[in-house]
């Protein structure tokens, strides 16, 4: 039972964040009190882009619940390489226009957190077929 309490984390930190992220705009947008904090500081550099993160994320957590351990003990050795190099890939692109008429590239933050969130979902979600497949086959069970 503890270990199934233990593979419903990703899902509960997806679901905070995508909590937040609503926190923070509903405060921003309605109290003038969030307005020069460090809620709204961070709003378009960092809660959007691991907002969108989350959403691509949060289908694949609620599969990891119901996996077996061995399976989810394989995707944590995938996620732990795979998680920051897509954080990376999200930090250095830049988060909004440089500069008047300098739009050669139109690719910002939250598109590279968007980008980075499908990635890694279909990754993952491909990953957790192949080894609950060869888990099952491995057992004799197919």
């Amino acid at each position: 039972m503890k270990t199934k309490i233990i593979q419903f984390i990703p899902a509960v930190v997806a679901l905070l964040i995508i909590g937040f992220r609503y926190f923070s705009q509903w405060c921003i947008l309605t109290d003038s009190s969030c307005y020069g904090t460090w809620i709204h500081r961070i709003y378009l550099a960092a809660t959007n882009p691991v907002y969108f993160f989350a959403i691509y994320f949060l289908p694949v957590a609620l599969i990891l619940a119901i996996v077996s351990r061995e399976v989810y003990k394989s995707w944590m050795k995938f996620a732990v390489w795979a998680v920051p190099v897509a954080i990376i890939f999200i930090a250095i692109t830049p988060d909004s226009n440089p500069g008047a008429y300098m739009d050669f590239f139109p690719f910002y933050r939250d598109d590279a957190a968007r980008l980075a969130g499908q990635v890694f979902a279909v990754a993952s979600l491909l990953f957790i077929l192949y080894k609950w497949y060869v888990s099952r086959h491995k057992s004799g069970q197919v």
